[in-house]
């Protein structure tokens, strides 16, 4: 064997050492999975690093692999509860206020809009507005459920979160939700007799509890996801139209 051979062959090792333990996208996509997971049902106060670790089926040292901090957890869980591009898994993500401050914003513009509602609040009220705005209502809590349910427990405790969501978009979503339910009343496409507040929560709490909660409740109704749809848009409408 010369001795360049063993040169080169030592020169590689140290160079992979250097280079630190192999990282792969599919590891970094389930411990940011499990993170969203773990953060929505305990939040960040009470989540272990071990919790993610064992709902990732990684040993609890790997997940230091591909974050620098616990912390950093939060944006990874953000990112996949939204569906956005995960960081490159070469180098542990480490936390950033602004960056996580950035993906948040990004992900209540894109993932949590409401249009049929926006153009009811200016539009000349019908008829068809009241279905329209809650069978919208329904679908974004079905379809962005991950990420609400992600943003409700962890914004109690990340003031970044506190400030965007729950000062922010979901305020804005419930005042123009409310208000919305208001100008029907007021055009008497909606009933009169109702305190309106009251209305307009009841109406979209049973929404939120058949779109998001339900499935993950330990004793569910036997219903598939369309008749779910259609029994809590039909009972909201009936609940409230003149």
């Amino acid at each position: 064997m010369s001795e360049s051979f063993i040169h080169n062959k030592q020169k590689l090792k140290k160079s992979s050492s250097r280079r630190g333990p192999q990282r792969s996208p599919a590891k970094l996509k389930a411990i940011a999975r499990a993170a969203r997971h773990v953060l929505a049902t305990n939040g960040p106060r009470l989540t272990q690093v071990a919790d993610v670790a064992r709902a990732a089926d990684v040993a609890a040292g790997t997940i230091y692999v591909y974050v620098a901090e616990k912390e950093a957890l939060i944006e990874l869980a953000l990112l996949y509860a939204a569906r956005f591009d995960l960081p490159d898994a070469g180098k542990p993500v480490k936390f950033s206020a602004a960056r996580l401050k950035k993906a948040a914003t990004r992900a209540l513009n894109e993932r949590l809009d409401w249009p049929a509602l926006k153009a009811a609040l200016h539009a000349p009220p019908s008829p068809d507005v009241l279905s329209a705005v809650l069978s919208e209502t329904y679908d974004m809590l079905r379809r962005e459920h991950q990420l609400i349910a992600l943003l409700d427990k962890c914004s109690k405790e990340t003031a970044i979160l506190e400030r965007l969501y729950t000062k922010g978009q979901r305020r804005l979503f419930f005042r123009d939700f409310e208000a919305c339910i208001d100008r029907l009343a007021r055009s008497g496409h909606v009933r009169r007799d109702l305190d309106i507040p009251a209305a307009s929560r009841a109406a979209l709490e049973m929404l939120v509890w058949m779109a998001m909660r339900r499935p993950g409740d330990p004793d569910p109704p036997r219903c598939d996801e369309e008749a779910a749809r259609t029994a809590s848009i039909g009972l909201a409408i009936a609940g409230l139209k003149n």
